[in-house]
């Protein structure tokens, strides 16, 4: 009998739009988290990156990739798990999402930089701070209006 109610408070828990909302943002934060410590760490070195007359540093460079990687994940999943009852076409909801993605990016740039150049965290934990910032105001602006369900009054 334990395990049926283990069972059925898990699933209880799972029901809520929040919980799930934030196990797949988690889920697309781990992702980006690694897919930027792997570039930032393995590919580029902590070296700054060099195109024309632009230079961009490890950390701003590997952002504009990882958090385009979680953005994908994120998507999916929250469409598929979380919000799944929204009527509006798929093609709308990835436009509104990335379009809150997009300004997201630039907040979570600004926090990046904060953490990292005047606080002096490492890249990676700034990276983690910066995305945790963000996320209560993330779930709302998605519910009400990326994955907004249309009711008929």
């Amino acid at each position: 009998m334990p395990v049926l109610l283990k069972s059925e408070t898990l699933n209880a828990f799972y029901q809520h739009k929040m919980v799930r909302f934030f196990l797949s943002a988690g889920i697309a934060t781990i992702t980006d988290v690694l897919v930027y410590y792997t570039i930032i760490n393995y590919v580029l070195k902590n070296q700054s990156i060099q195109f024309n007359q632009f230079r961009a540093s490890a950390h701003e460079f590997t952002l504009t990739i990882s958090y385009s990687v979680g953005i994908i994940v994120n998507f999916l999943i929250t469409k598929y798990t979380v919000f799944n009852e929204s009527s509006l076409k798929a093609r709308k909801q990835f436009i509104r999402f990335a379009t809150i993605a997009f300004i997201g990016f630039f907040a979570n740039y600004a926090l990046l930089r904060f953490f990292v150049e005047l606080c002096g965290f490492w890249p990676t934990a700034g990276r983690i701070s910066s995305a945790l910032s963000l996320g209560f105001a993330s779930y709302y602006i998605h519910k009400l209006f990326t994955f907004k369900v249309r009711t008929h009054a």
